[in-house]
């Protein structure tokens, strides 16, 4: 523990240094922080923070930051798949649209084990695609600053996902899904995030918007969008209230804009969607570094001064880490010149 009761947190590639912890705490301590007890040659420094969440595990990766390459966020879904098969080994039957025993029967049959297998794996890769290496988190708090040679830098967050899927009879799995394997009759099912179908996969017309002409979706790519926490577009507007039931027509987007965004009946992502990467980022960047790292004896190599710093945000194109005089200039780096 430093003086005045700041953890330090030691930063990867900077020998023998260490940074306090983020925000405002950082600044007022900057000339308190314990030195490292050793050296970088006699126990190298982690690079890589990581955290639990119930639904995935989050792991920021330093060691890969340079002037320019960004520091990578991986969040990583482990999901547990389990046929739903009908009843009594017969090949064919029926189950309850979404589940529910008060709605639709829908018709079902037996999966087969070559179905089963190529269906996870289409599954996993095509929502993994979907949701990775799309977004950047532009990081205005300072966090992470790293040296290279004589300059400091402070890097951007690389937003990364692996979905894994596995029977969930493994027992590895952050999530249990239940998955229906529909017979060719049947053009619909509604899906949750607690159970699929075999047609999820299948881009299918969600909605229409004003001029009527059709929008599509791909159902998995969106219940996946609901296991990273996020709700339906429209919670809170008209028809669609926070604290009643969100899964209504209106809570998939009563406009155009709305029903087009994957957390409403299409297929756009937005800045927005990037939450769980942030809610990680906020989490990682404020832990107490002394539960991963030895104390260090050194002071910060940087601490952003408070007028400099902003909440860190979302944003759907490259950009590149900065240098001091960039962050504190705010600016945001989409093209780097040669040399560097």
């Amino acid at each position: 523990m430093c003086p005045g009761g700041v953890r330090p947190t030691c930063l990867a590639r900077v020998p023998g240094r260490c940074s306090s912890v983020r925000g405002l705490s950082a600044i007022q301590t900057i000339h308190k922080a314990a030195p490292c007890a050793h050296e970088y040659r006699e126990m190298p420094v982690p690079g890589k923070f990581t955290k639990r969440y119930p639904g995935y595990d989050a792991v920021l990766d330093t060691d890969r930051c340079s002037p320019r390459n960004n520091a990578d966020l991986t969040l990583t879904m482990r999901l547990g798949f389990r046929q739903i098969n009908p009843m009594a080994g017969a090949d064919t039957g029926t189950y309850h649209d979404s589940g529910d025993p008060t709605k639709e029967l829908r018709q079902i049959v037996k999966w087969k084990d070559g179905e089963w297998a190529a269906w996870k794996r289409n599954f996993c890769r095509s929502a993994q695609d979907f949701w990775d290496k799309k977004f950047w988190l532009d990081n205005r708090t300072g966090d992470f600053p790293f040296q290279h040679g004589t300059e400091i830098y402070i890097p951007n967050i690389f937003c990364r996902f692996e979905l894994i899927g596995n029977d969930d009879t493994l027992g590895t799995h952050h999530v249990a899904i239940d998955v229906v394997r529909l017979a060719d009759s049947e053009n619909f099912f509604r899906s949750n995030s607690r159970l699929f179908d075999s047609k999820d996969l299948v881009p299918y017309t969600a909605s229409y918007d004003s001029k009527n002409k059709p929008i599509m979706q791909r159902a998995h790519v969106h219940e996946v969008g609901h296991l990273l926490g996020l709700g339906h577009v429209a919670i809170g507007g008209p028809g669609c209230p926070a604290d009643g039931n969100t899964n209504l027509t209106p809570c998939y987007g009563v406009n155009d804009e709305d029903k087009h965004s994957i957390m409403g009946a299409g297929m756009r992502l937005d800045a927005v969607h990037a939450a769980a990467w942030v809610r990680a980022f906020n989490d990682l960047a404020a832990t107490p570094a002394s539960a991963i790292f030895r104390p260090s004896l050194t002071p910060p190599i940087y601490a952003p001064p408070i007028m400099k710093t902003l909440p860190v945000v979302a944003v759907m194109s490259h950009i590149y880490p900065r240098n001091i005089a960039e962050f504190e200039a705010g600016a945001r780096l989409k093209a780097l010149k040669r040399g560097r």
